[in-house]
């Protein structure tokens, strides 16, 4: 477990108009079922030193979640790319098991940890390969994204789809690197389904 470098806000030290924020992120905290696209505990009881800022950010992720334009595996999938280029265990334990539930398979999930996606191109359908190739280089190096790769991004993806997706994927790199300055903890929930799924069949 990392030692966080800030002092957490507790559910009971917070404002009472982040009780509902605070209500679901805890429940992040029992070893059970694994909720869906959030801001995690920990998180939450960082930004909490902003309430404005978090309660802002929770809406900009509630509006992902009502108007889905790119399939939840494709954006699990391009969320866990990012992390892994970034090297943020945070993420990767948060969302490899909700990328699981969103339909990526456990071989997969285990090259992304192993960092050699490369390796099987046969492991990803067309779709899933163009996302992860945005991804990684949205992450390392966005400005030298080239009009033909654009071009194949567009055969698969209409103009509000890649927004979203680079949308997404930019915040990621914001929480990779929020996460990980700050170092923040991983629940126990995810700790448990993230090292089953890294364990071989």
């Amino acid at each position: 477990m990392q030692n966080n470098r800030i002092r957490l806000i507790t559910r009971e030290m917070a404002p009472a108009e982040l009780e509902a924020i605070y209500e679901r992120a805890d429940s992040l905290d029992l070893d059970g079922e694994l909720p869906g696209p959030t801001l995690f505990a920990d998180q939450v009881r960082a930004l909490a030193h902003h309430p404005a800022l978090l309660q802002s950010l929770t809406k900009v992720y509630e509006a992902f979640a009502e108007s889905l334009s790119v399939e939840r595996k494709l954006l699990e999938l391009g969320v866990l790319i990012c992390s892994r280029v970034n090297a943020c265990d945070y993420c990767l334990q948060h969302h490899a098991p909700l990328a699981q539930a969103a339909g990526l398979s456990k071989i997969q999930l285990r090259r992304i940890e192993s960092g050699d996606w490369r390796e099987q191109r046969n492991l990803w359908s067309n779709e899933e390969w163009l996302v992860i190739l945005y991804a990684e280089q949205l992450t390392r190096e966005p400005y030298k994204i080239t009009n033909d790769f654009f071009a194949e991004l567009r055969n698969c993806f209409d103009d509000r789809q890649i927004v979203d997706m680079t949308m997404r994927f930019a915040l990621c790199s914001a929480w990779n690197k929020f996460n990980d300055a700050l170092r923040l903890n991983t629940e126990l929930a995810f700790q448990h389904a993230f090292a089953e799924l890294m364990v071989a069949d």
